[in-house]
């Protein structure tokens, strides 16, 4: 006689001083609907405080840890009512998807005709799926629709207002004007520009003078954080149309990642003007030659801008991430000399960081590739699948014991770390070194040079991202 079905319990509250749904009552009311069944409750993932609507069930703390790691321990899910389970319809297909592909696990409401382990729940499932793709095909509708109404108008969209506007409101909807307090920063900068200053040494002069930056003006009430004025951010705000009162928006770059601001035209096709232009045309025209000129082709954006290593390189000193940083100088020829320098993220001459400055090559990606070759080079690749076994049968296969049920099983990929970044960019073994939990403390020679962190798990983490970026459900 095989064994009863295990069944997970999940319990979830928004607030947790709801009476009438109490997590006692849930627990106790699904425990008797799997006695009822004949089923073995093995495990009760709590979730209080944490709204259906926002947090989908793969994200939220208790549950979260069963989906990802114990899959195998439970067969069916079992909750109090649909909604304490998932709000969103497009929510509960993704849970069916990942019961399919995970053992063919049951999802059940303990006091709702709602079981998936059932012929009829299965057919469920399938109008599940099926309304699930209407309404996200409705809701994108939807929204093009709005976003295509609010483009053609002179209204404001929403979110902050570019730097130098604020808005106002007027018969129920809001609309841009000019922000004086930070008109005058933005008519200062492109004046400095005009006149040969370069941006890094405006934003230099803004932080010494405590000029608050764009994102200063829009979270400090909120967040009470000191924001920091970067280049890039400045010239974005320089170059935008938006300063002369036209309405713009988002376009991709083709071939970046980054966006640019681009004006938006009526049906006439004439563009939309919002509010009176902080800068007048000339001014702006005059700003754009001397930022073109200004901009030497050696030194704009190339192939990869990102910094090596990034999110995996951690500043020795006080922890923050590592970032590439550019600057360019030029010379009385008329040519530029371009410096790369990884620096930590922390303000200059904040008291907690010592400021360390690197050169990407040398101090950072050559150091950094040796060190981790020589301490996991050799350890062997794998990937999680998930082993469902056929009913009645036992698999042995690499695990050195019976297994009489699903599980997880680590498949060795046929080749070691080393050998696997040999064939990859920097930036793609940045990407594993993230999924592995891998991190470099970097400190210069004279300060005892860098120090690797390697979790015990690594191999485990990696092998998790692998499996679930190309998941696979194994046969017994």
């Amino acid at each position: 006689m095989g064994r009863p079905p295990r069944a997970l319990v999940t319990v979830r509250l928004t607030v947790q001083t709801e009476s009438t749904t109490s997590p006692e009552r849930q627990v106790e009311e699904c425990k008797s609907f799997c006695e009822l069944r004949g089923w073995e409750v093995v495990g009760i993932a709590r979730d209080l405080s944490v709204s259906a609507t926002a947090v989908p069930p793969w994200k939220r703390p208790e549950l979260s840890r069963w989906l990802d790691d114990r899959a195998p321990e439970f067969d069916v899910i079992v909750f109090w009512r649909l909604d304490r389970f998932v709000r969103r319809v497009s929510d509960l297909h993704q849970m069916i998807e990942w019961a399919e592909r995970h053992g063919d696990k049951g999802l059940a409401s303990a006091t709702e005709p709602f079981d998936l382990t059932s012929p009829t729940g299965k057919a469920t499932a399938a109008l599940i799926a099926a309304f699930a793709q209407m309404e996200a095909q409705a809701a994108a509708e939807r929204v093009a629709s709005s976003r295509a109404h609010l483009l053609t108008s002179a209204r404001w969209g929403g979110s902050s207002p570019p730097f130098g506007y604020r808005t106002y409101s007027k018969d129920g909807a809001r609309y841009l004007e000019i922000n004086p307090g930070t008109a005058v920063i933005v008519r200062e900068a492109a004046q400095r520009v005009i006149d040969g200053e370069s941006i890094n040494a405006i934003c230099r002069d803004f932080e010494e003078r405590g000029v608050p930056s764009p994102a200063d003006t829009y979270q400090r009430n909120k967040s009470g954080k000191d924001f920091v004025w970067y280049p890039r951010t400045l010239k974005g705000i320089l170059t935008s149309p938006t300063l002369l009162g036209w309405k713009t928006r988002s376009e991709d770059v083709p071939g970046k990642k980054y966006k640019r601001r681009v004006l938006v035209h009526d049906q006439d096709g004439r563009p939309i003007r919002v509010a009176e232009g902080v800068l007048s045309q000339d001014v702006f025209d005059r700003l754009q030659d001397a930022l073109a000129d200004s901009a030497t082709p050696i030194s704009r954006r190339s192939a990869n801008p990102r910094t090596p290593l990034l999110h995996v390189i951690k500043c020795g000193g006080c922890g923050k991430n590592l970032q590439l940083h550019t600057t360019k100088k030029r010379r009385k020829d008329g040519t530029y000399r371009v410096t790369e320098k990884i620096r930590c993220l922390s303000r200059v001459g904040s008291p907690p960081c010592p400021g360390y400055v690197f050169s990407p090559d040398q101090d950072i990606v050559a150091p950094v590739l040796h060190m981790l070759v020589r301490a996991v080079g050799d350890a062997p690749v794998t990937r999680r699948v998930y082993v469902q076994l056929a009913e009645g049968r036992d698999d042995s296969r690499n695990l050195g014991h019976r297994a009489t049920e699903d599980h997880w099983q680590f498949v060795p990929l046929g080749t070691t770390f080393g050998e696997r970044w040999q064939n990859m960019g920097i930036t793609e073994i940045g990407k594993d070194l993230v999924q592995a939990g891998i991190t470099i403390r970097c400190h210069p020679r004279e300060s005892g040079g860098h120090v690797l962190e390697i979790p015990d798990d690594f191999q485990e983490r990696l092998a998790k991202f692998l499996g679930r970026s190309d998941p696979a459900v194994v046969g017994g």
